[in-house]
């Protein structure tokens, strides 16, 4: 279910944006588009959806990027500039089924780092402290199932060095 794993820096592009739980299934889709519909108007391929988790607003809402994956040398020369997801030893579910059992994957992941020991990395945001960097990353197209869209997907979140927690 899983596991830390060592991950190299990756670039991205997003669309900033603040969401309610209930809002983020509806929202994100035309997100993806349009920053898909952006990278494509300057020829760079997407190299997988991502939806990076900023902060948790006192109001229910969170900050987020909803985005793609991208390969920085194809931005060389364009006007966009991409964000990075840092390198480091994140704490990653893998999941490939319907993406309304995210939030429970999600749930699971958190409730097996305090037997592992493991403890997520916090940065200082705009709302006090929150995690340096939790992203979900998927990994193809969705397909229609039984539940909804369903497809494969990682959630990860940066660690702690072993001796900060």
């Amino acid at each position: 279910m899983s596991g830390v794993e060592h991950r190299p820096a990756r670039a991205y592009v997003a669309m900033p944006m603040d969401v309610t739980l209930e809002q983020l299934p509806r929202v994100v889709g035309e997100e993806f588009e349009r920053v898909a519909a952006l990278l494509d108007s300057r020829r760079i391929a997407p190299r997988g959806a991502v939806i990076r988790y900023i902060a948790a607003r006192p109001d229910g809402t969170f900050s987020i990027e909803v985005g793609h994956l991208v390969d920085p040398a194809d931005l060389e020369g364009s006007p966009i500039a991409p964000d990075e997801l840092p390198a480091g030893e994140y704490s990653v579910a893998h999941h490939d089924g319907p993406y309304n059992r995210i939030g429970a994957v999600t749930r699971e992941l958190m409730d097996s780092w305090a037997p592992a020991g493991i403890t997520p990395a916090s940065a200082h945001t705009t709302t006090g402290e929150d995690y340096a960097c939790w992203y979900e990353l998927y990994l193809d197209l969705p397909r229609e199932g039984e539940h909804g869209p369903e497809g494969p997907v990682e959630v990860a979140v940066l660690t702690a060095p072993a001796d900060a927690g």
